[in-house]
């Protein structure tokens, strides 16, 4: 953690010697391996009683290949345990171009009949604003955080999931049940009760942000605290501590400034000129993520939200002059590497009237 935190370009010798103190007094917490929290665990109340019994989705020989694997590390960790259920949703596997192949469950008729919870979701704007302001910042990332959720009893039964090859009852908390993010979210603000002022989670990443190096000690030993208590676990290789800018929620922060991430950025200019509604609302998404770093976003992006319009719901469209100078546009600001500055809340501001 050390080494690849690259701390000898920041810290003295003896700085770091305490650093080497502190992670030895948490040693426990970090692990590839997803822990189980004893604090709470997740349940499924339904709507409606009708069984919903999906079949499995067709594989080919190479995918069914992947699907098994997965199968094999979940039954390994424990996630996962063979069995019957009279609930069943078809596992898939979402492939897409540039990235490796990641198996799901499709739960979306099951979701349909889940009652829904709410917890509220952190402000991702308001995160980032927070951390940027700091000298010191620390990132932690939960190692598979759903999965470190027991599933009560009745959730096992309705969250059942089949392959090609079998059904399986998940153990822990799956991805794609729809109160999973705002369970995981509650969950969180539980651990970091009263810690508001120095720690920010947004689901399983955790921004750890300190003024001076004495605080910073105290804070991240809090929260590594906190967590092992939790029994969660951080994945070491995500796990940033220290730094004077960092990666965190999409964007480079720290020391009184924040950028866009260059990855996400290069998302955005490698963009295809889109030919639907639905790759303009794709690029939009991805472009407005960043909408605070250009003036105006909202001006030059009318001609490609105009398309959006109207109750016709074709996905042709008309791409004329002005929405290409909008894509261009909105390319060409993000990519001249923008940036904004932490406010400093202590001092009066002024609001345009």
């Amino acid at each position: 953690i050390i080494r690849d935190s690259a701390l000898e370009e920041r810290l003295s010798f003896l700085e770091i010697e305490e650093l080497r103190k502190l992670l030895g007094r948490h040693q426990k917490v970090f692990s590839n391996e997803p822990g189980k929290t004893h604090l709470v665990e997740h349940d499924i109340e339904l709507i409606s009683n009708n069984p919903i019994r999906s079949k499995p989705y067709r594989t080919s020989q190479r995918q069914t290949e992947i699907l098994k694997a997965e199968i094999k590390r979940m039954l390994d960790l424990k996630i996962i345990e063979i069995g019957q259920s009279d609930y069943t949703s078809p596992m898939i596997l979402v492939e897409t171009v540039g990235r490796e192949p990641r198996p799901c469950i499709d739960y979306r008729r099951l979701n349909s009949s889940i009652r829904n919870q709410y917890f509220p979701l952190p402000n991702i704007e308001e995160r980032v604003e927070r951390v940027s302001a700091a000298k010191f910042i620390t990132v932690i990332d939960l190692a598979k955080g759903y999965w470190q959720i027991p599933l009560s009893k009745r959730a096992q039964r309705y969250a059942a999931f089949v392959t090609n090859f079998g059904t399986y009852v998940p153990l822990r908390m799956p991805f794609g049940l729809v109160n999973a993010p705002y369970f995981f979210s509650k969950l969180m603000s539980q651990v970091l009760e009263n810690c508001e002022s120095f720690a920010v989670p947004y689901l399983d990443d955790i921004a750890i942000y300190s003024n001076n190096w004495e605080d910073h000690l105290k804070h991240v030993n809090e929260v590594l605290k906190r967590i092992g208590d939790a029994n969660l676990t951080i994945k070491p290789s995500k796990y940033k501590f220290a730094q004077n800018r960092t990666k965190y929620l999409g964007h480079v922060v720290g020391s009184g400034v924040r950028t866009p991430a260059e990855a996400k950025i290069k998302a955005v200019l490698d963009f295809p000129t889109p030919t639907s509604k639905t790759q303009i609302r794709a690029f939009l998404g991805l472009a407005g993520y960043y909408a605070h770093y250009v003036k105006n976003f909202s001006v030059i992006a009318a001609p490609l939200t105009n398309v959006l319009k109207g109750k016709v719901k074709r996905e042709s469209i008309i791409w004329t002059k002005e929405c290409n100078h909008a894509f261009e546009e909105l390319k060409r600001r993000l990519t001249k590497k923008p940036v904004l500055y932490a406010p400093d809340y202590k001092k009066r501001i002024y609001y345009p009237e």
